[in-house]
């Protein structure tokens, strides 16, 4: 789906836990973290993790895709 909607001009990022699919999947633009499944933006009620890790990806969408996954150091 990302793959269309940037054909249609329209910037996409995709955010996961798992590195391994992620890499199989190779959105245009994407971030892993290092949380656990049900955790990709942050710890429940951690509102300052959730918003780091939301800043951190949506700074990808600045860059031309394809761009390099970055890993994100979140716990």
């Amino acid at each position: 789906m990302a793959r269309a909607l940037e054909e249609a001009g329209i910037p996409t990022t995709l955010t996961s836990w798992n590195a391994g699919v992620i890499r199989m999947v190779k959105p245009p633009r994407g971030t892993i973290t290092a949380l656990q499944r049900g955790m990709t933006m942050g710890h429940p009620h951690d509102h300052d993790q959730q918003r780091s890790v939301l800043l951190e990806t949506l700074k990808l969408l600045e860059q031309d895709a394809p761009v390099e996954l970055v890993r994100l150091n979140e716990k």
